[in-house]
């Protein structure tokens, strides 16, 4: 495999355009169990929930991944005149062939009906193995990079550095039910199981807040926010956030009142200056053009700000004990998820893919037009709408039948036609996602003689 100066770029934008695909197609195959026929003949023909959930919540954490590491790689290739060097080069491939086998393994396997039973890892650990050792692979490049003049380094490095290390910690606890000690033990297991799911997705937000802060610099040409008062608060609470807010996956297993109000706390504290954060990237110089016209990466990060807003009002209260017993195990925590994955990571990481494929295609007006146009400002309006729809409907129906279950009154009537709704919200978020693939996709598939990329 021939490494260029972007192939590494180009190469995880394929993945993780990869990736959202599969994650739509598991994913709307998932929605329709949720109509009882429907549901009947998936299982009649191999693809039951046991196997599709899996797949759908593997492939869409390894979008974020494959996003935020084609980033990275943008990043590190320009720390040297020359790109990546020949060490640098095998490790790619060694990183990026355990990925793509690993994956192809994962999606054989669970559609075979070979699965772990684990939530959110439910994948056989041979392909664990995999994705860990390709990604120390990756994260000995990453560090060879940066480790001279580490404490002089901008925000987002620490960031990306916090988020490779943490990576690894997470990534193997998740897989502590595999120790003989751990095993025996339901209460033990189910506490880390619950916790390694909680810290793993604070690993992956360290990669994201870190994009954003790379990316901001980027547009902007200033790099004094990097190294700014509230950009290092972000990252000294999101430290402090991603060692205790697992409090909140884990309310309902023994553990003393003070760790949940810690959780609590620290969670809404890290979310506070991500807004802050948000507000004040929006407002450097180069989210826009210098006529002040519109650029999809711009309206990306304004979605990312508006979700994040709307996610601090529900972190608020699903984070808030008394309450979190009552929604607990109902549709509100999914609609949280999504809106957190979709709204806040989701947006930010278009909005860096955007910036690459731009950066693979400096000099095409052409490609610029595909990815700043009318068209595009129209397919995001339809993307926030049919996300918002999808997450209104699972956090109120989902609070509607918790505080119903609470005082112990059966389901109304009118929430059986909540699998309809789900149905058509993700028909219009898929094929708004379904648009966007399509109109980047071609950009990753040229001819070699008409980029620069591989």
């Amino acid at each position: 495999m021939a490494v260029g100066r972007n192939t590494a770029v180009a190469l995880h934008l394929r993945l993780a355009l990869a990736a959202i695909a599969l994650t739509l197609t598991f994913g709307a195959l998932t929605v329709l169990h949720y109509v009882p026929a429907l549901s009947v003949r998936l299982q009649a023909v191999g693809l039951g929930l046991p196997s599709l959930r899996p797949l759908h919540t593997t492939f869409a954490h390894t979008w974020i991944y494959a996003a935020n590491l084609a980033m990275i790689y943008y990043f590190l290739s320009h720390q040297r005149s020359g790109g990546l060097d020949a060490g640098d080069r095998r490790r790619f491939v060694f990183h990026s062939v355990c990925w793509i086998v690993g994956g192809g393994g994962v999606l054989v396997t669970l559609l075979a009906g070979v699965t772990s039973g684990r939530e959110y890892l439910g994948f056989h650990p041979l392909f664990s193995a995999m994705f860990l050792m390709g990604w120390i692979a990756f994260g000995w490049t990453f560090f060879k990079y940066i480790w001279r003049g580490f404490w002089h380094r901008p925000v987002y490095v620490y960031m990306w550095a916090i988020g490779v290390l943490y990576f690894v910690y997470t990534f193997s606890e998740a897989h502590a039910y595999l120790l003989p000690f751990v095993n025996r033990f339901p209460v033990v297991d189910l506490q880390l199981q619950w916790k390694s799911a909680g810290t793993l997705v604070g690993s992956f937000n360290f990669l994201v807040y870190g994009s954003l802060m790379y990316l901001a610099e980027r547009l902007s040409g200033d790099d004094s926010y990097g190294q700014s008062r509230i950009a290092f608060l972000l990252f000294g609470v999101g430290c402090l956030n991603s060692f205790t807010n697992f409090a909140h996956h884990t309310y309902h297993i023994p553990q003393t009142p003070a760790v949940k109000w810690i959780s609590f706390v620290v969670s809404m504290m890290e979310i506070i200056v991500v807004l802050r954060v948000m507000s004040d990237i929006l407002k450097m110089r180069g989210v826009k053009t210098a006529d002040g016209a519109y650029t999809a990466t711009g309206a990306f990060l304004t979605s990312a700000k508006w979700w994040t807003a709307a996610m601090v009002f529900g972190g608020l209260v699903i984070s808030i004990p008394s309450w979190n017993a009552i929604i607990h195990g109902t549709h509100v925590v999914v609609g949280h998820a999504m809106g957190a994955e979709l709204g806040i990571d989701s947006m930010v990481l278009f909005g860096v893919v955007t910036f690459l494929l731009l950066s693979l295609y400096p000099d095409s007006a052409t490609v610029r037009q595909r990815i700043d146009s009318v068209a595009m400002r129209r397919l995001i309006l339809v993307l926030n709408a049919a996300t918002a729809s999808l997450v209104a409907w699972l956090m109120l129906s989902g609070t509607y039948a918790g505080i119903l279950r609470y005082h112990q009154r059966p389901t109304p009537e009118w929430l059986a036609y909540g699998p309809f709704v789900l149905v058509a919200s993700g028909f219009f978020l898929a094929a708004s996602l379904v648009a966007l693939l399509m109109r980047w996709g071609p950009l990753l598939i040229r001819p070699r003689n008409e980029g620069h990329h591989a």
